[in-house]
Parts: structure tokens; sequence; C-alpha cells
């Protein structure tokens, strides 16, 4: 990841309008856990095109990672505003939503993030999750269901359904 961001240092030496070259830094100083060096990037990314839901998007992430539910969802909503189709912002928004308690906002974004994308296994494992913590065990069920058809090497969803089915007291359920 160095060279690559020395890369992306040339790139902005002779370009310091080049947006993509900001956002492919952040998004590789987020993949070194430099939470505040993305966020910068993002920010500038933004600053020359403000119209890029995926910056919005990646920025929401680093500062959902910084603790700022605030900051996160506000970039989460711009995202979503600039391109309504794009799934990963109410994903991600869902998260930020539950940390902050907000169970029913975050599964009512994961339902529209499957309604766009029907196979997005995040999602409904997310939801399946969410509605786990709720007590809908048979909707966690058929969302982790739904999540292991879409990714069957998906171990945590094998492993939050048994422990759903288990709750209910399905144990030869759980077992297999």
């Amino acid at each position: 990841l160095d060279g690559a961001i020395a890369d992306y240092d040339q790139a902005l030496a002779i370009n310091p309008r080049y947006a993509e070259a900001f956002r492919n830094r952040g998004d590789a100083r987020s993949a070194k856990s430099d939470i505040d060096g993305a966020i910068a990037d993002y920010d500038q990314a933004l600053a020359i095109a403000p119209r890029s839901a995926e910056v919005f998007n990646n920025r929401g992430v680093e500062r959902a990672n910084k603790g700022d539910l605030d900051g996160a969802i506000a970039d989460y909503d711009q995202a979503i505003a600039i391109n309504p189709r794009y799934a990963e912002p109410f994903n991600n928004r869902a998260s930020a939503r539950r940390s902050k308690g907000d169970l029913d906002g975050a599964i009512a974004d994961l339902d529209q993030a499957i309604v766009i994308n029907p196979r997005y296994a995040d999602a409904f494992y997310n939801r399946g999750i969410f509605r786990q913590a709720r007590g809908d065990h048979d909707g966690a069920i058929a969302d982790y269901d739904q999540a292991i058809a879409i990714n069957p090497r998906r171990a945590d969803a094998f492993y939050n359904r048994g422990v759903v089915r288990e709750a209910k007291g399905e144990h030869g359920g759980a077992i297999d």
C-alpha cells in the first residue's frame, strides 16, 4: 500500500485536482487504518467532485470507524441522495443507526438495500442480526438462510443461525 500511496502522491503533485487520486489514496489509507488520512483525502476528493456517492459512502465508513456516527449518517444520506440505487450506503447507514439505537430505522435501510440488490449477502446478514436483536427469530433465520444461499462460505451466518435456532429450542436444527 505504501507504493500505491506514493504513486497517488506523484499523481497529485502533477495534477492537484485529480479527484480519483484523492479517492484512491483515501482507500489505501483506509486499508492501512489511517482513518484521519483517509478522511482528509475524501474531503479533498469531494471538494473537487462533490457528486461522488462512492466517496461520501467511503468517508461515512471512516467517520463511523472514528465514532462520529452523526457525521457518518450525514455522509450516507448524501450518497443516497446522489444515487438512490446504490445499496451499500443503505447497509452502512443501517449499522450506524443500529449503533445509535434506531433498530427500526436500521432494518428499514436494510430492506431498501435488499430491494436495490437482492443478492446483497451482507444486507441479509445484517438484517438477520438486527431481527435477532429485536427477538424476531423466524425473520432472523430467514435472513441468515438467504445470506447463506448467496454466499455459502459465510461462516458467521451459519453460526448466528445456529444461535437463533438454539434460542428457539430447535436443538436439532442448531446442530445441522
